[in-house]
């Protein structure tokens, strides 16, 4: 069975992308911009130091791949190289580890200590605990999953990667939208109460639920529009 063409895999250093030998330059090309844009939410604004791998790229094939990459991200440092990182541990590339965070249960976890305000936007490829509150016009934005200990009134997007068993907890959840994986959820207009309780969103049944963090304390809340995008 022929390789993935393109495969990213996502590291503290930055993103390697891992190129076939088997794929011509349009199939790379291709590939590389179906990524980039299911992961455009998680991408959009940062600064990614790249490292392709995997095969030879004249100057010409290099500017290509960095102006598609530039559509969706500010390159940092970029090197190409035909074998894996020195010292690093070759890993069978065929699973894309970066598309899809699978660091739900434990996992590589980002902790903000005080408010996300607005125009702020917190991003990374694992989980983030925001210890403080998130304002309207914030956004936070996670590979994984999102953990507020405080009021969630900004834009949550869980899974952003991808993986749809993220989940989006608050101490009291009010987001404008909230986005797990491809499903996405908007505040009803005018007034909401305000919940006793911490509360957790999930996606179950491809719906996207928020109950009672703690069970038997509420009932499941309605009043979040459920859409799949």
């Amino acid at each position: 069975m022929k390789e993935q063409p393109v495969v990213f895999k996502g590291t503290r250093k930055g993103l390697h992308v891992y190129i076939s030998n088997d794929s011509d330059m349009s199939e790379i090309l291709e590939a590389a911009a179906g990524k980039l844009r299911s992961g455009k939410p998680f991408f959009e604004g940062a600064t990614v130091n790249l490292t392709f791998l995997g095969r030879e790229f004249d100057s010409r094939e290099q500017a290509q791949l960095l102006e598609l990459f530039s559509r969706y991200m500010k390159p940092g440092s970029v090197d190409f190289q035909i074998q894996p990182v020195s010292g690093e541990k070759q890993e069978n590339p065929t699973t894309d580890h970066y598309h899809s965070f699978n660091g739900i249960e434990e996992g590589m976890t980002r902790f903000v200590r005080g408010t996300v305000r607005s125009g702020q936007r917190i991003f990374y490829e694992g989980n983030i605990v925001i210890i403080g509150d998130v304002n309207p016009g914030g956004e936070v934005i996670a590979g994984g999953n999102i953990l507020v200990l405080g009021t969630m009134r900004g834009i949550a997007h869980a899974g952003a990667t991808g993986n749809p068993d993220a989940v989006v907890a608050s101490y009291c959840l009010q987001p404008t939208q909230l986005r797990i994986a491809g499903y996405i959820a908007r505040a009803p207009e005018g007034e909401t109460e305000k919940p006793p309780y911490p509360e957790v969103a999930y996606i179950k049944q491809e719906q996207l639920f928020i109950e009672p963090y703690l069970p038997g304390k509420g009932k499941q809340t309605d009043y979040i529009l459920n859409n799949k995008v």
